[in-house]
């Protein structure tokens, strides 16, 4: 029995006697599937098909390992979602379940996680305190089967291709490199003026190489040597979050300055010294991107909000123009900048990753803008999730996203409903192949 047909097979035996058949996979009208996850538009339902025929290039993710897949309920996938961004406990228990979701309900990452797990476990009624053991029981035995995860993102989201944000392990593949084209989280090198430093996700780059270097031309023979380790050995792309570090404006700086950073052992730099070292050292690797044919992606907004707005990279991108920059989660919620840099730049590219999760309604106004600002080639979308069950809800709210949009573009007139489906197909399949050569 060939892996798709298999998880439909386990998909009709998770609900009590409410079977999940292939049209409520592709979202089909006469489908089994007892919600309308958004409206039924035939746009809606065609974009869906056509891009999941096409096999989508999801260009996001931070999939959790295998392991961690073994034990897996519905307060788990709640807790590794971005609901628990919320600043509300996700419950424990039934019994506190609708209080919750009357202070989270209206968040568009609740609504669209509900209907996801509504969509994919059959449930006719949405997630709340009545229903929430069953929810649970139906997640339960789903994931008895070790490769449930997996199966979710190949044979219920089709995903032809995804890039892997392993921020635990930077730049694996999960033990899966049929699916997953890792990125290489290169934030930690920024951190590597001594070993005692670490970046927001505990990491140092002399540390994880064991590594004790205290010259910088040394220093940045090594990053060049690991970044070009890394390529071979599958990676699709570098990706930096130093967002959530310190603001990202990198001012150029000379190697005798980020010197002065090397060689305190335990005894920390200051805060200028600290910042010369890494404006060079991120100005180096976006040298390395361009000679390696790498892009570079680049988390913007929403990180420490101070000195997170993606204009502050203007200068970066201008000094380095043979570099592929993937600005990545549209800027939210400085999505103008994104706009203006894509105009002017060619070698910016815009990533919708998160974006549609964060708000489909600040979605559909800058997708509205690009497709008059930018390149058609210049845009893709990954789903920015841990669970294969958020990343069906980032995948759906992309779609609605996408054919609400080239609806309108196309009442308008601005487009041919045939230009408008060679868009939503190029968006989720063919741009990320190009971009990161896949």
């Amino acid at each position: 029995m060939d892996t798709r047909r298999n998880f439909l097979c386990q998909a009709a035996l998770i609900g009590a006697g409410a079977a999940v058949m292939p049209q409520a996979l592709h979202g089909r009208r006469g489908s089994t599937t007892p919600v309308a996850l958004f409206r039924e538009s035939d746009s809606f339902n065609e974009i869906l098909s056509r891009i999941q025929n096409r096999g989508i290039i999801n260009t996001h993710k931070h999939h959790m390992p295998d392991a961690e897949a073994k034990e897996v309920n519905l307060e788990r996938i709640f807790q590794r979602s971005y609901v628990n961004w919320c600043g509300e406990t996700i419950p424990t228990s039934s019994v506190l379940v609708d209080q919750w979701i009357e202070k989270v309900g209206n968040r568009s990452y609740f609504v669209s996680l509900s209907r996801a797990l509504q969509s994919i476990y059959a449930m006719d009624q949405p997630v709340s305190g009545a229903v929430w053991d069953e929810y649970n029981r139906r997640i339960v035995k789903a994931h008895a089967n070790p490769n449930w995860h997996f199966e979710l993102l190949q044979n219920k989201c089709r995903y032809s291709a995804v890039v892997q944000d392993s921020y635990w392990d930077p730049g694996h593949n999960n033990g899966h490199p049929e699916l997953f084209k890792p990125t290489f989280r290169i934030s930690y090198f920024l951190w590597g003026y001594n070993r005692e430093t670490k970046d927001h996700n505990s990491n140092n780059a002399q540390l994880a190489h064991n590594q004790n270097i205290d010259n910088i031309k040394t220093y940045t023979d090594f990053m060049y040597r690991i970044i070009k380790e890394k390529k071979e050995g599958g990676c699709s792309s570098l990706k930096s979050s130093i967002a959530y570090d310190r603001n990202i404006k990198i001012d150029p700086a000379t190697a005798e300055e980020a010197q002065e950073a090397m060689g305190f052992g335990r005894k920390e730099p200051s805060a200028a010294v600290i910042k010369k070292f890494q404006d060079y050292i991120f100005d180096t690797i976006c040298v390395i991107a361009a000679e390696l044919k790498i892009p570079l992606q680049i988390h913007t907004g929403l990180g420490l909000m101070v000195g997170s707005n993606p204009m502050l990279l203007q200068s970066l991108i201008e000094r380095h123009p043979k570099t592929t920059f993937v600005l990545m989660h549209g800027g939210y919620p400085w999505m103008d900048d994104i706009c203006g840099l894509v105009h002017v730049y060619p070698n910016v590219v815009v990533d919708l990753c998160w974006l549609p999760l964060i708000s489909p309604s600040a979605s559909v106004r800058f997708l509205h803008e690009l497709f008059e600002v930018c390149n058609a080639d210049k845009i893709v979308w990954g789903c920015d999730t841990w669970t294969g069950e958020e990343s069906w809800g980032a995948l759906l709210s992309m779609v609605h996203v996408l054919s609400t949009v080239l609806d309108e573009k196309v009442s308008a007139g601005y487009y041919s409903k045939s230009h408008a489906l060679q868009l939503a197909e190029n968006i989720m399949c063919h741009n990320a192949k190009h971009w990161f050569c896949l």
